[in-house]
Formats: structure tokens, sequence, C-alpha cells
């Protein structure tokens, strides 16, 4: 049960540590907004698992259903900045292989 508090405390700190990566991000670096949209859905399913397991595990003070909504925040969170880190990707993309044709 203790095993279950200590895999989320390294998952909070994996989420910490992707939004700190997305907030220095910006539009022209679109090599990084494609490795922040990996790990961002990859994450994501982390969190959703997360809210599946709690109803195994002992969370403590919380209730389940409390650690559920406070999971689904973070795995809607990490979906939002997927989409976000994939367009930044998607237009840096587009923008090299038109720049690429001239």
């Amino acid at each position: 049960m203790s095993d279950f508090k200590t895999d989320i405390a390294e998952d909070v700190k994996q989420y910490n540590h992707l939004l700190k990566r997305y907030e220095q991000l910006n539009s022209e670096d679109f090599v990084t907004a494609f490795d922040i949209a990996q790990k961002a859905i990859i994450l994501s399913d982390r969190w959703n698992e997360l809210q599946v397991l709690v109803s195994k595990n002992d969370i403590g003070d919380l209730t389940k259903t409390d650690f559920q909504k406070w999971a689904y925040g973070k795995y809607r969170q990490l979906h939002l900045i997927h989409e976000h880190s994939r367009a930044i990707w998607r237009m840096g993309e587009n923008y090299n292989k038109a720049n690429d044709k001239r």
C-alpha cells in the first residue's frame, strides 16, 4: 500500500517536470514540442490508470472519489498539453517543409 503512495509521489514529480518544460516551450521550438507531446500522452495514460488503481489501494486522508477527481484533473491537463504541443510541432514541421521546397 505504501508502494502506491511512493508511486504517486514519483508520478507527481514527472507531471511537475513536464509542466515546467511545457511552461518554457515557445512556438519556434517544435522539436521540444514533439517530445513534450509524446511524454504528455504517456503520462496521461498513467494518470488514467491511477484513477482505477485507487480502488485497490489505501490513499490515506483523501476519499477515493476526491483522489479520482484530482487524478482526472492531471489526466485532462496532460491531454491539453499533448494537443497544444502537437499543434506547435505540426506547425514547425510544415514551416520546415515549406522552406525546404524553396
